[in-house]
């Protein structure tokens, strides 16, 4: 996108306008969005689970 000189705007999605804040909400979905994924890995990795 950058070499078609486009680029999302911040609000869209989890991009803000300030590349911190971006880091941020990334960050916080790893920490608080990931946490039944993780979980779950572990299940598949113990088979704990039928697939």
């Amino acid at each position: 996108m950058s070499m078609l000189d486009r680029s999302f705007p911040g609000g869209d999605g989890i991009i803000q306008d300030d590349i911190e804040d971006t880091i941020k909400s990334i960050g916080y979905v790893g920490r608080v969005g990931m946490k039944e994924t993780d979980l779950e890995i572990l299940n598949i990795m113990m088979d704990q689970v039928q697939l």
